[in-house]
């Protein structure tokens, strides 16, 4: 349908993709969309079938994946309906698979680990700056305005029911902010000890669920971040990985 909006992100990167008119030759163009869901979902099974017949050039192949997730996703949340946030798991995964030797890997592995530590307590600490955790009408101002075509269109769904509780019941709804934040900061502690990674990976999950509930906000593509605090992965000096 015409006319056609793109979310356009204040980042050169894609002000540069935007140029090369991928995003707009997969409008009405099933083949051409087809065509790009097989090369991003037949991608981690090229990567993992190279690596069993040839570990030295495997690294081939998780380039390959990295160009066909980036564009794929640049493409994805372009369209309006998505953010890149909850596809950041889909950017940056591939780059741990490109070193040749296992100790690449653990160093790229751990310094994924600490993006994700940043992603998290950055969102609290955005939280703070922006001041709306000293607000305790913030929480009801955020769902009336993340939910106001679901609070007019569907009042008597059972989420819809709970969104509105919360806004009338600000407090409530201010706690639950207020546990977010804190949540959020909490990874904080992940940069100076790995002791309390289950603890943050749970604290993860939780707030996955919840914001799922609450926000409507499928943030579940970011899972497998959590792979970064799975306590049974081990150091880069061990002789297995696991």
């Amino acid at each position: 349908m015409q006319p056609s909006f793109f979310y356009t992100r204040p980042d050169v990167f894609t002000w540069a993709f935007m140029q090369t008119g991928l995003h707009r030759w997969l409008l009405n163009n099933p083949n051409g969309c087809m065509l790009f869901d097989v090369l991003f979902y037949t991608a981690p099974a090229i990567y993992f079938l190279h690596y069993r017949n040839s570990k030295n050039t495997a690294y081939i192949s998780a380039i390959y994946m990295l160009v066909i997730n980036w564009v794929y996703v640049q493409c994805y949340t372009l369209y309006a309906t998505n953010s890149i946030e909850g596809h950041l798991a889909w950017l940056l995964f591939p780059l741990v698979f490109m070193p040749k030797k296992e100790e690449g890997f653990y160093v790229l592995f751990d310094g994924l680990r600490y993006f994700f530590l940043f992603f998290f307590a950055s969102a609290g600490l955005w939280k703070l700056r922006q001041g709306g955790v000293f607000n305790p009408a913030e929480m009801s101002g955020v769902l009336l305005y993340q939910h106001s075509q679901l609070l007019t269109s569907s009042p008597d769904y059972w989420q819809t029911k709970l969104i509105l509780w919360l806004i009338q019941h600000k407090f409530i709804g201010y706690a639950l902010y207020l546990s977010a934040t804190l949540f959020e900061l909490s990874f904080i502690v992940g940069f100076f000890t790995k002791r309390f990674d289950r603890v943050l990976l749970l604290l993860f999950l939780l707030f996955l669920v919840m914001d799922y509930i609450v926000m409507r906000i499928p943030y579940f593509e970011v899972g497998p971040l959590l792979l970064t605090l799975w306590p049974g992965i081990r150091k880069a000096n061990s002789n297995k990985p696991f």
